[in-house]
């Protein structure tokens, strides 16, 4: 997804692409904050301890997917990126990693919030502008992006924050 992220950033070079990434990387942190709140366990034999409601993966995917649609009025790449959030979540229970009720809720959470990112980008004009508009939302999403990475390899205990 990351890959997809950056390839739609350097190909399209517009101010919606890093617009849906800072969005999907804010809803990454909504949705650690709310598997805190709920604090449930992810299936029996899940690889991972911490908990897995609502699923990450499910969340986010579904809100770029939904993103994408909303940004390209519902073209055929919309619905492949659809078709993508959507095997991606099956995969996180196919895998033993959530609970059919742990996707459901990160694609019901996912869906809506990408529909009010979008709307709120539409409303406020986040997606046009000028120079100083491209400096701002790049220098954001370079930022945000910094710290989730940073973030996950921690998290992976790849590189051990300071």
């Amino acid at each position: 997804v990351v890959v997809l992220q950056t390839s739609a950033i350097v190909i399209r070079h517009d101010l919606a692409t890093p617009y849906m990434v800072v969005g999907a990387i804010i809803a990454a942190y909504l949705t650690t904050l709310i598997k805190k709140l709920v604090n449930q366990r992810r299936p029996p034999g899940a690889p991972f301890a911490d908990p897995g409601m609502p699923s990450s993966h499910a969340l986010v995917s579904t809100f770029l997917a939904v993103a994408w649609v909303v940004q390209l009025d519902a073209s055929p790449v919309g619905a492949a990126v659809l078709a993508l959030a959507a095997a991606i979540s099956v995969l996180r229970v196919v895998c033993g990693h959530h609970t059919w009720a742990q996707v459901i809720v990160g694609v019901l959470l996912g869906a809506p919030l990408a529909y009010a990112w979008m709307l709120l980008g539409s409303l406020y004009g986040v997606t046009e502008g000028g120079a100083t508009a491209y400096a701002v939302m790049y220098s954001v999403y370079f930022v945000l992006s910094a710290v989730f990475i940073r973030r996950s390899l921690a998290k992976k205990k790849i590189m051990q924050p300071n």
